[in-house]
């Protein structure tokens, strides 16, 4: 059955007009990393990647919603699978790994030399329901640190955000989960892109030689 968006009857009647009977199964969801590739270069670089920072209210288990310009509510029958942080971490891990121009991703200080680390942060992981219709809305920023062997540490070299709206056909957590995978598709597709750009800026060699790559 549809976990449809729910947070009370009048609530929800006020912010869309008309929306089904919801329904009354709890069910979980994940933000899942993409499929493995298989074009990254052995010669490329080694990112450090933090555990990703989910600020409140957006970092329970719940699913949140806006249901007008000050409004904000948690659905009791559509949670995450784990806790959004660690989800979001994994996915964007997963979305560094299919860098053609990246060898591998740790954590940081896994005593790995990295040639940069990236701090995420998310402000925004919610649905937002309206009179106008329903959209899944992803805002995240990304802070990167060149890795540099000197006494004055490691130095910025970019700070982004990013942010995604979704339009969504169906007030259901399905297509709320489902927008926001095509948001953080499109959200890394830009930064791998600047990111490419900053590090060879910063005097990071890059190499996309096309080999396979191991994957831990």
């Amino acid at each position: 059955m549809k976990a449809l968006l729910r947070l009370s009857a009048l609530a929800l009647s006020a912010a869309t007009g008309c929306l089904s009977r919801p329904a009354m199964v709890s069910q979980s969801f994940s933000i899942d990393p993409p499929a493995p590739q298989s074009t990254g270069s052995q010669g490329g670089v080694v990112l450090a990647l933090a555990r990703v920072e989910v600020a409140p209210p957006y970092s329970g288990m719940s699913f949140v919603y806006r249901t007008g310009e000050h409004g904000l509510g948690r659905d009791p029958y559509a949670r995450f699978a784990a806790p959004p942080a660690w989800l979001l971490t994994a996915a964007i891990r997963g979305y560094l790994m299919n860098a053609d121009f990246v060898r591998d991703v740790v954590a940081p200080g896994a005593g790995t030399g990295s040639q940069a680390t990236i701090e995420v942060s998310v402000s925004k992981l919610e649905g937002e329901l309206g009179p106008s219709g329903a959209v899944a809305v992803l805002m995240l920023r990304f802070r990167v640190f060149a890795d540099r062997d000197s006494a004055r540490g490691p130095s910025e070299i970019l700070l982004k955000t990013y942010s995604k709206t979704i339009p969504i056909s169906r007030s259901t957590a399905k297509d709320v989960v489902n927008g926001w995978h095509q948001g953080l598709a499109e959200i890394m597709a830009e930064f791998q892109a600047d990111l490419r750009g900053f590090l060879a800026a910063a005097g990071v060699q890059l190499s996309s030689a096309g080999l396979p790559k191991e994957r831990t």
